[in-house]
């Protein structure tokens, strides 16, 4: 389910927006020193501050999250991935904050008598699952990266 495309597609968000936040901070940089020349040193130096702050909060907000699932695509492309089967016992009816600083739905399956989590991205597509179906996962780790249905009960 999760192709090179996804993570070039991901790479290029992060991409544009590590560049506006660098665009952002030249502009602030080189603001608070025609400010610092030309009204007074102190102003100059507030709009750095401000600047530095806008900096932070646009990190926080937007970018954090976009590397995040960056590094998260990342590693289901290159990685390496399994095949398991298992009986759906459980979904998450509302995506749970998990692992990478993302959103995922839990999945609770019975594989060989043993119950295990599973976590499917809910930025992504998926077809419905339904309860108490056997299904074949490929996984990395304990992330889905695609599935099928196997036979219904």
């Amino acid at each position: 389910m999760y192709r090179q495309e996804d993570f070039d597609s991901i790479k290029k968000q992060f991409t544009r927006i590590t560049t506006l936040m660098f665009a952002g901070l030249i502009f602030f940089i080189i603001s608070s020193i025609v400010i610092a020349n030309r009204v007074e040193n102190w102003v100059g130096m507030i709009f750095l501050l401000v600047g530095i702050c806008v900096e932070i909060f646009v990190w926080g907000v937007f970018a954090a999250p976009i590397f995040s699932y960056y590094r998260f695509i990342r590693d289901l492309v290159t990685g390496r991935t399994r095949e398991i089967e298992g009986l759906v016992k459980g979904l998450s009816t509302d995506p749970v904050y998990k692992d990478n600083k993302l959103y995922f739905y839990e999945i609770n399956i019975e594989e060989d008598g043993i119950e295990r989590v599973l976590l499917l991205d809910d930025q992504k597509e998926w077809p419905q699952i339904h309860i108490n179906s056997l299904y074949r996962f490929e996984i990395h780790e304990n992330f889905i990266t695609d599935f099928t249905p196997v036979t219904e009960y």
